[in-house]
């Protein structure tokens, strides 16, 4: 009996010593965090893009946030923000199609 103790608390000890060893990441990860697709062309998309105006994904028109950090794309110089990374294939498709919701309203 004594021995399994004694192999038991090692093997503890061990496991303690060894998850302390794990690094964290030097920037962590956030969902708060809003995630950025870069444009191609090397412009600065946070200076060089028009905001984006609404509350909404633009595809889905699920509220920004609700499925954690939006999705930011600047697309030909005007941000635009996803509820989901699902939502981006389906702008870049046809983003005349979604980029509509964006026109003034007259």
């Amino acid at each position: 009996m004594k021995a399994t103790s004694a192999i038991l608390v090692t093997t503890l000890a061990a496991a303690v010593f060894i998850g302390c060893d794990k690094k964290e990441p030097a920037t962590p990860t956030s969902k708060d965090t809003p995630q950025t697709e870069v444009p191609k062309s090397g412009t600065d998309a946070k200076t060089a893009a028009k905001p984006y105006p609404l509350d909404v994904c633009i595809v889905s028109g699920e509220k920004l946030g609700s499925m954690g950090a939006p999705v930011v794309y600047v697309h030909e110089g005007q941000e635009v923000k996803f509820c989901c990374k699902n939502c981006l294939p389906d702008f870049k498709k046809e983003p005349a199609k979604y980029l509509v919701k964006l026109a003034p309203k007259k």
